[in-house]
């Protein structure tokens, strides 16, 4: 039975199969990436890649690092937690030098344990439930704020200053809504604030009429939704079909041009919490601009929200890192450990990484506005 069940393993992972970019040549750094680049979070998956793609090119086209040039191995985890265990594993045995991804808190959470028992550095570009940074961390890095700080920040907005005082909360029942539902709770509990309505959705669901009737009955002035693409914009169109006009708030899974696309109206002043926006300084709007006519004719269109974090992990963190530790990864998780520095496209601290390697860096709120994301006045 044993034997048969590390068959299955190694059939999985072999279905899962290499996707190097170029043939890898000796000398080249193999840059592992894992992500879902099928299933819920395609989306998210594919911006990710975008922002590692583009940092590589531009790395590569300047000569590499001390000459040797970075060979991409994506890993798609299908956004499930299961065949994300897989995913890591065969980066692993493919002898990456460093780990660049992660989307979805359950496949972070899964993975990382690969990562962790195999002493492969790991950046985390987008996941942010609190779990995945811990004491216990020595390999694993996230680079985005966690849903303690995106959620205790939306629920002190809305009280704070948009007054509202009936809120709701529909929210996926993954680790990703569940953590940010508890977090954003507790903080509205300080307030003296209890939720009129709270209601869950399956991640894969797509009628949300049961959950959101509840909603409408209890009459709130905002609605705090914790998830993700598709389930995030199906429930702004189907609250808004019903006669719900409470204004829709949520952490950075919101934070994605997509949704624009495809609840053009219903989207309209949803707030949310990001990692980026262009108009913050120069260096911002000119990587938009570079990062928009890159992939202006790919297959997803460019989305620099979801695609930045991935980039800056690559140029600004890893690739210093190899130039000074070079592929001895032990060097590299030392070397990360003490990164620090200044991110485009965020209020202009000095960000770094604590005890438990969570980047410390403030997350922006952000509101739709026509067809692009904007600062939330006051909020910033």
């Amino acid at each position: 039975m044993r034997k048969a069940g590390i068959l299955a393993v190694a059939l999985l992972a072999a279905a899962i199969g290499s996707a190097w970019a170029d043939d890898v040549k000796p000398g080249d750094i193999k840059l592992g990436m894992i992500a879902g680049m099928s299933g819920g979070g395609a989306s998210y998956g594919a911006s990710i890649r975008q922002g590692v793609e583009m940092a590589m090119q531009e790395l590569n086209d300047a000569g590499g690092i001390h000459g040797h040039k970075l060979a991409l191995d994506v890993a798609d985890d299908a956004s499930d937690p299961a065949q994300s265990v897989i995913a890591m594993q065969r980066l692993v045995n493919d002898n990456v030098d460093l780990v660049v991804g992660g989307w979805g808190s359950s496949q972070v959470l899964a993975n990382m344990e690969v990562a962790e028992r195999a002493g492969m550095p790991y950046i985390v570009v987008g996941a942010s439930n609190p779990r995945i940074t811990t004491s216990r961390n020595k390999w694993t890095f996230r680079t985005l704020t966690n849903d303690g700080g995106q959620a205790t920040r939306l629920a002190d907005l809305a009280v704070q200053l948009l007054h509202m005082q009936r809120l709701a909360v529909i929210y996926d029942s993954n680790d990703y809504g569940s953590g940010c539902r508890d977090i954003f709770d507790a903080t509205l509990k300080g307030l003296g604030i209890k939720p009129v309505d709270e209601e869950s959705y399956q991640t894969n669901d797509k009628d949300f009429t049961a959950q959101l009737s509840h909603i409408q009955a209890a009459n709130p002035d905002g609605i705090a939704l914790f998830g993700t693409l598709p389930a995030a914009p199906a429930i702004m169109n189907q609250a808004r079909d019903l006669g719900i006009e409470a204004r829709f708030m949520g952490a950075a899974g919101l934070s994605n041009e997509a949704i624009m696309t495809l609840a053009p109206e219903a989207s309209q002043h949803v707030i949310a919490t990001a990692y980026f926006h262009e108009s913050l300084d120069p260096e911002a709007k000119s990587w938009t601009d570079r990062y928009t006519a890159m992939f202006a004719h790919a297959a997803q269109a460019p989305r620099p929200s979801q695609a930045v974090a991935a980039y800056r992990a690559v140029k600004l963190m890893a690739a210093p890192c190899l130039a000074e530790a070079g592929t001895d990864k032990d060097k590299l998780r030392l070397c990360l450990k003490a990164w620090h520095g200044r991110l485009f496209g965020l209020p202009p601290v000095e960000a770094h990484f604590d005890d438990t390697n969570q980047l410390v860096v403030p997350a922006v709120v952000l509101t739709i506005e026509g067809k692009q994301f904007a600062l939330l006045p006051g909020a910033n």
